[in-house]
């Protein structure tokens, strides 16, 4: 039932509802008026023996201890007041003003104790919401990467479907939570109230989803500034925006309707953007009464923003599976971009699991249950998470001293159609190949949502096939180690990360 839930979420974010749009003033995206305001932060919010932040690192499915590697968490309570917006068809992606709100929302810290170490660089996550609590994916997937380079992580709570769990895990801790719709609900086109058939509060009426987008842009400049109230108290030189599968949807509205809004002294808020699993150039709604734009309005496509967008998608999560057009890798003044997409990989994985979501115990406290599993050695996932390693990485260096990272190459596809195309074995061809898929042993198929307990789905070869393959398993680790150096030295793999992958080829069942 989880599954679904988050599945639903999912595509319901590439969608938006059939209803009348609201007439406001124009907002051209081009030409913003202000600066962005800063929000009031409260916090650090007290831990104690009863009370602790939703989803905190030492409360994770497998807890992490920030002190072994000189960093703290804090959490805060951000609030101010955010702009709603409309898109409005063919209109270059200027978007206009419909109404504002004052919000509460919660935002996570986690930095180097001593920020002497500090890189200057913040990473903000759209924590995802889709399983209808925090999900901090982006944190899985990087937080080796920000704890080496002493990067800080801020996390943002984005969706106000999660508030109702937190609330029934510490009312005392996140009672103030709101992100309201400045509406009546008379006047809504969209959702419903509690109580009302179909509710859901993916859509409700009780919130406006669209407040978002000024939050994230708020807590941005924040840290970014000299103002005393920076929690960091010292000013980030760099903030990217990261997002995971809907998170990565809102990312994907953010880079195309506000960045050129959200600005301080003329410069963008935000440096760079790192999308995981958005799955489509569509984005998410603006705001969560938004009307679908017409199919020919060129604003459906991803434009260029002058700032990097690095985007790494999953065989399930490639744009062509949803007929929608790729965005071209572009490395000029106005439009810098980067896709890869990945062989063999699904959108959700094991590590991603082990230190995105919560603790068992804190998901069954508020309702919710834990979902996991292991792939057996011998026929390992392909981990999307060490190739967005190297990717993030390319993206500090790209945007912070100009260096593109390498291409990749898409996932084939049947000529003509948005069909993946599968080798002999039942791999997909082309796309980014890790090791597993270079040198394979296994059928890793379709691309999946994810995998089922002890990952059924895939099918390891028989021992005839591999003896005729890798007649020794020292021939198979030869390959497969050659096959790992190769992806370190072109930059899609780190150094250590292709160390970590080398030392699975020991455990797989190729005949002495």
């Amino acid at each position: 039932m989880r599954l679904m839930a988050i599945l639903g979420g999912v595509l319901l974010s590439a969608l938006v509802c059939a209803a009348p749009a609201v007439a406001g003033k124009p907002k051209p995206g081009g030409n913003p008026s202000t600066d962005v305001p800063l929000p009031t932060l409260k916090g650090p919010i007290p831990v104690t023996s009863v009370s602790h932040p939703w989803n905190g690192a030492a409360w994770q499915n497998t807890p992490i201890n920030l002190a072994k590697y000189g960093f703290v968490e804090e959490e805060y309570l951000a609030s101010g007041k955010a702009n709603v917006y409309n898109w409005l068809p063919n209109n270059n992606y200027n978007v206009n003003v419909t109404g504002s709100a004052n919000y509460t929302t919660r935002v996570m810290i986690r930095r180097p104790k001593n920020m002497r170490h500090f890189s200057g660089r913040v990473v903000v996550e759209i924590i995802n919401m889709s399983a209808g609590y925090d999900w901090t994916a982006m944190w899985g997937a990087l937080w080796e990467s920000i704890v080496a380079n002493n990067d800080v992580y801020v996390g943002i709570t984005s969706k106000p479907n999660v508030f109702d769990g937190m609330i029934r895990f510490d009312a005392n801790r996140y009672s103030t939570l709101s992100m309201p719709n400045p509406l009546p609900a008379a006047q809504q086109t969209c959702g419903r109230l509690p109580g009302e058939g179909g509710y859901s509060s993916n859509l409700s009426k009780l919130y406006e989803n669209g407040l978002a987008y000024d939050i994230f842009s708020q807590v941005a400049a924040l840290v970014k500034s000299k103002d005393k109230t920076n929690p960091l108290a010292k000013p980030a030189k760099y903030a990217y925006l990261a997002g995971e599968s809907q998170s990565g949807n809102y990312l994907i509205t953010y880079y195309k309707y506000i960045h050129n809004l959200a600005t301080v002294k003329g410069k963008p808020v935000f440096d760079g953007y790192i999308a995981e699993a958005s799955i489509s150039p569509l984005g998410a709604p603006i705001n969560q009464c938004a009307t679908a734009l017409p199919a020919n309005d060129p604003q459906l496509a991803v434009p260029g923003r002058g700032v990097p967008l690095v985007m790494i998608n999953s065989q399930w999560d490639i744009w062509p599976a949803r007929n929608n057009p790729r965005k071209p890798d572009s490395n000029t003044k106005t439009d810098k971009s980067r896709t890869w997409e990945l062989a063999g990989s699904n959108h959700g994985w094991r590590f991603q699991y082990l230190f995105s979501d919560a603790a068992a115990a804190d998901l069954v406290k508020i309702g919710f249950s834990e979902y996991n599993w292991s792939c057996p050695a011998e026929t390992p996932e392909v981990p999307l998470y060490m190739a967005e390693k190297a990717l993030y990485r390319h993206l500090i260096k790209w945007a912070e001293k100009g260096k593109a990272p390498p291409t990749a190459q898409p996932i084939e596809l049947s000529p003509g159609t948005n069909t993946i195309v599968y080798d002999a074995d039942g791999n997909a061809k082309g796309g980014l190949r890790l090791p597993m898929l270079t040198v394979p042993t296994t059928t890793y198929g379709v691309g999946r949502y994810v995998l089922s307990e002890n990952c059924s789905e895939y099918k390891l070869w028989s021992a005839d096939k591999l003896k005729a393959l890798y007649p020794t398993h020292l021939d198979y680790t030869k390959k497969y180690g050659k096959a790992t150096s190769d992806l370190v030295k072109k930059g899609y793999l780190l150094k250590e990360d292709g160390a970590a992958l080398f030392k699975q080829a020991g455990s797989a069942k190729i005949p002495q």
